[in-house]
C-alpha cells in the first residue's frame, strides 16, 4: 500500500463543492462521520482484496444520512449548502482512523486487518464493508 492511504473522491468532493457563504453553520459531525466511514470503507475494499465495500449497507446508510440532514435543516440534494466546508474536521477524523491501526505505509495485510477489526467491532466503517470468499 501507498504510504497514504487514499479516502477516494466523496470527500474531496464534498469539499470542492462547499459553498463560501457567510451564514453556514458548522458541519454536523453525523456528517463528518458518514463521509470518512464511506471513503475509509472503499479504501480499505481498495486495499484488501479479501474485503469488499456492501452496496445495499452503502444505500441504507445514505438513505439515512439524507434523512437526518433533511430533518436538520440541510437540503438532502445539496447538504454542503450552508455548511461550513469541514476540512478540519474531516482531515481530524481520517487521521484519527489512520493512526488506530498505524495505516500509513501499511502493508495490505494490516489493511485487511484493520477492515476485519472494523466489521468485528460494528463500527461505521465496518458495517459497510463485507469479508469475500476465497
Amino acid at each position: 500500500m501507498s504510504s497514504a492511504m487514499k479516502f477516494g473522491p466523496l470527500a474531496a468532493a464534498f469539499l470542492a463543492v462547499a459553498p463560501a457563504m457567510a451564514e453556514t453553520r458548522p458541519i454536523p459531525e453525523y456528517f463528518v462521520n458518514a463521509l470518512v466511514a464511506t471513503s475509509a470503507a472503499q479504501a480499505l475494499a481498495l486495499a484488501c482484496a479479501e474485503l469488499s465495500v456492501n452496496p445495499i449497507a452503502v444505500v441504507s446508510a445514505s438513505e439515512t444520512l439524507l434523512n437526518q440532514l433533511e430533518a436538520d435543516g440541510f437540503d438532502p440534494n445539496d447538504p454542503s449548502a450552508g455548511m461550513d466546508d469541514g476540512e478540519t474536521e474531516l482531515d481530524s477524523a481520517q487521521q484519527a482512523f489512520m493512526d488506530k491501526y498505524q495505516l500509513d505505509g501499511a502493508t495490505s495485510e494490516a489493511v485487511c486487518a484493520a477492515g476485519r477489526a472494523e466489521i468485528s467491532e460494528g463500527t461505521a466503517i465496518g458495517s459497510l464493508l463485507v469479508e469475500v470468499p476465497e
